[in-house]
C-alpha cells in the first residue's frame, strides 16, 4: 500500500512538471528543430572544410557565400563536384545558382528551405571571412513557425518572424539581442 502510494506521488509529480511544456506551445525539441539547427550545423562545417582546404581552388581561404548548393556542386577545374554538403540539402536551396536538375527535384528539406545570406554590417573588407545561411519554413504553421539562422561564429538562433519567407541578411548584434534566441 505504502508503496503504490508512492508510486502514485512520483506519477503525480512527473506530471506536474511536465504539463506547462505541454501546453505551452513551445516547439523546442520539435523534430523540424531539431533537423534545421542540425542542418545548419552541417552548412557551418561545410564551410570551415571549404575555407581550410581551399576548395575552389583559388589560392585563398575563403567561405563559399554565393548559395548553399555550391557546397556540393561546385567543380573546380571541371572536376567532381565537391559535396561537402548531402544532395538533398543542395536540393533545398531557395536560390541555387548552380543547376541542379540532374540531381533531383528541389524540394524543401524536413519543411525547411535554406539561404546563404549576407550580413547587415557586412563590408567588402571582412566578407571573404565570413558567411551567414538562413533556414525558413517552406509552409508558415504553428508548428513550423521558426526561421533560423548561423554565421561563421557556428552559433544558430531562431526567431518566428510571423511569416515563412527568411530574412535577407543576418542581422546586427542589435537586432539578435531583440529578436533572436539562442539555440546553442
Amino acid at each position: 500500500m505504502v508503496w503504490r502510494t508512492v508510486g502514485i506521488a512520483l506519477l503525480l509529480l512527473m506530471a506536474a512538471a511536465l504539463l506547462p511544456s505541454i501546453f505551452s506551445g513551445s516547439s523546442r525539441g520539435h523534430p523540424s528543430e531539431r533537423s534545421s539547427s542540425t542542418t545548419l550545423k552541417t552548412i557551418c562545417s561545410a564551410q570551415a572544410d571549404f575555407r581550410a582546404n581551399d576548395r575552389d581552388g583559388d589560392g585563398m581561404n575563403q567561405f563559399w557565400r554565393a548559395d548553399i548548393a555550391g557546397l556540393y556542386a561546385l567543380a573546380p577545374g571541371g572536376g567532381p563536384a565537391i559535396r561537402l554538403i548531402e544532395r538533398s540539402l543542395a536540393l533545398a536551396d531557395a536560390r541555387p545558382l548552380y543547376d541542379l536538375s540532374k540531381e533531383g527535384e528541389r524540394a524543401p528539406k524536413a519543411g525547411y528551405w535554406y539561404r546563404a545570406i549576407r550580413h547587415a554590417d557586412e563590408k567588402t573588407i571582412d566578407a571573404a571571412a565570413r558567411f551567414a545561411a538562413v533556414a525558413f519554413p517552406a509552409a508558415y504553421s504553428p508548428k513550423d513557425r521558426w526561421t533560423y539562422i548561423v554565421d561563421e561564429n557556428n552559433t544558430v538562433f531562431r526567431a518566428d518572424l510571423g511569416h515563412g519567407r527568411g530574412v535577407e541578411v543576418f542581422p546586427t548584434d542589435e537586432d539578435l539581442r531583440k529578436q533572436w534566441s539562442k539555440l546553442d
